[in-house]
This record gives structure tokens, sequence and C-alpha cells, in this order.
């Protein structure tokens, strides 16, 4: 009913078209989502905690503000997509497709191994200014093979993050924190480092370290390991 929050915690929504529906802020902790389509439907301030929606499609879908925290997106389809302000802590987005999505928010502990992140823009927000610079935190998040290639990570924070292996051709990495994050065997051809913060930061067996941009000009840069 109209200005009610629709409930549906719990709810069998598995393989359901759900095109374009308008779900702003309704309660979907636990439900269950696995291949259902919801491409540009307004998941807006949504709570989808320990929701399950593995292989769902979620292209241009609006999940700004949306609590996603421990959800089982594995394999979603989310080109494109906005999530603006939202949680994405110990989410599990591995192997998920990002690519060209908008993110600023909470990723402690996400689960994106294997995840399509190229041309997504993930970098920081400066016109929310009194809250602060608003942008996405990746701390201790598992970024294993994800492919960022061409992203813009502006003033992301990847402390203590994996980035094995990760694929980071021409990533916009200015300001970013880097603390301890471990970009063993990463593809950082072109990639721009400037005043990104490289304290501990792993570059064992990196390709492309030569071509990094900005590297002189990049904190604690003697502090981080690079192949001698």
């Amino acid at each position: 009913p109209p200005g009610q929050i629709p409930d549906l915690a719990g709810a069998d929504l598995n393989g359901l078209d759900l095109r374009g529906l308008d779900f702003h802020k309704a309660n979907l902790t636990g439900a269950h989502l696995v291949d259902a389509r919801l491409d540009s439907a307004n998941l807006f301030s949504c709570d989808l905690t320990d929701a399950v929606a593995t292989g769902a499609s979620l292209v241009g879908a609006n999940m700004d503000g949306t609590t996603l925290r421990r959800a089982d997106l594995r394999n979603a389809h989310m080109r494109g997509a906005s999530l603006f302000a939202t949680i994405v802590e110990a989410t599990d987005l591995r192997g998920a497709d990002l690519r060209d999505t908008r993110i600023i928010g909470y990723l402690r502990k996400a689960k994106l191994a294997g995840a399509l992140l190229s041309h997504a823009n993930i970098g920081a927000d400066p016109g929310n200014q009194s809250m602060g610079v608003m942008r996405a935190q990746f701390v201790s998040a598992d970024l294993t093979g994800a492919d960022l290639a061409g992203a813009n990570l502006y003033k992301a924070d990847f402390s203590f993050a994996t980035l094995a292996g990760a694929n980071l051709t021409g990533a916009d990495l200015r300001n970013a924190d880097l603390v301890q994050t471990d970009l063993t065997h990463a593809n950082v051809t072109d990639a721009d480092v400037a005043s990104a913060d490289l304290s501990g930061a792993d570059f064992t067996g990196a390709t492309g370290v030569a071509t990094l941009k900005g590297l002189a000009q990049a904190r604690h840069r003697d502090k981080a390991i690079f192949d001698h």
C-alpha cells in the first residue's frame, strides 16, 4: 500500500522477471533472487543483507544507498548499475560483471575475485565536502584476478586488499591508498599512481612497473616492494 515499505524478507523471487520495478526502500533481507531479472529496477535504499542473487541480472539498476552486507551476488550481471553510498561489506561478488558501474561505498572484506570492473567509475566524489570526500573503501577486500583496466580508482582505499594477478592496465590510482596492498603479478601497465600511498605495497612479479605514471610523486614509494 502507498506509504508503506514493502516487506519481502526471505521471499522466493528466484528466476522472476522484475525488470524496471520500483523496490524503493524495500526489505529484501534474506530474499532469494537467483537468476532473477532486475535490469533497470529501482533498488534505492533497499536492504539486501544476506540475500542470495547468484546469476541475477541487475544491468543499469539503481542500487544507491542499498545495503548488500553478506549478500551472495556471484556471477551477477550488473553492468552500468549505480552503487553510490552503498554498503557492500563482506558481499560475495566473485565473477560478477561490474563493468561501467558507478561505485562509492563501503566494500570492506568484499569478495571480488575474478570480477569484471573495467572502466568502472570508482573515483571519489568531490561534491560531498560537507560529509567529507566520499570514496570507495576496499579495505581487506579480495580482488584476486579482477579486471580493473581503465577504471577510475581516484582516492579509492585498497589498504590491506589483495589485487594479486589483477589487471590494472591504464587505471587511475591517483591519491589511492595502497597500504600493504598485495599487487603481486598484477598488470599495472600505464596505471597512474601519482600521490598514491604505496606504504608496504607489494609489486613483486608485477607486469608494467616501468610504465607506471606518477611513480616519482607517489607517497612512501621507498616503502613499496619491487623486484630487484
